[in-house]
């Protein structure tokens, strides 16, 4: 048997036309694809980066640190998607970005609002009256304090989510049953 050179001879022994045109190719664009490994990889990373920094501040994480203690409750709900509002023992913060500190405003016993936390607050509801312009502003906000807070922070950051438009406060706990 001598020896040929190289060409495509897979299946142009069948007689039938659709099979010869298929075989070679047909002119028409193959069905297989290859994906660029780099650019797969690069999309992959800035959806986690995306992903970890939209839904970070959502994450409550029952702190059991030195900077956070959180009360214990018996009658408890399910936390909405809402402003956060964080106090620990040295920082007021809102959606994770400080606001005041916490010692500062322990020493006064005047109830003042909290400047920089009412305009991020006014801010946030104005882009959730632009996102959702049919529904109505239900001004929810989500207080996670730790327990030994003192009360006139509470009653600050309490005072300030008011002058926002958050009338619907919730307290971020630790759920417990009732004994």
């Amino acid at each position: 048997m001598p020896v040929h050179t190289p060409q495509k001879v897979l299946l142009h022994h069948i007689p039938l036309k659709f099979v010869a045109g298929r075989v070679a190719g047909g002119g028409r664009k193959s069905v297989d694809t290859s994906i660029s490994l780099v650019p797969f990889i690069d999309f992959l990373i800035v959806l986690v980066v995306f992903l970890l920094t939209n839904f970070g501040s959502q994450i409550v994480t029952a702190a059991q640190d030195d900077l956070m203690r959180l009360p214990d409750g018996v009658n408890t709900e399910i936390l909405e998607e809402a402003p956060m509002v964080t106090i620990n023992r040295q920082v007021v913060m809102l959606n994770g970005v400080r606001m005041a500190d916490t010692a500062s405003l322990a020493a006064s016993a005047e109830v003042a609002p909290i400047q920089q936390l009412v305009q991020d607050l006014e801010t946030l509801k104005r882009n959730w009256s632009i996102l959702h312009p049919q529904q109505p502003f239900a001004g929810v906000v989500v207080i996670q304090g730790d327990i030994n807070t003192d009360y006139r922070v509470i009653k600050k950051v309490m005072f300030s989510t008011a002058q926002a438009g958050y009338s619907n406060v919730s307290f971020a706990v630790n759920a417990r049953g009732a004994d």
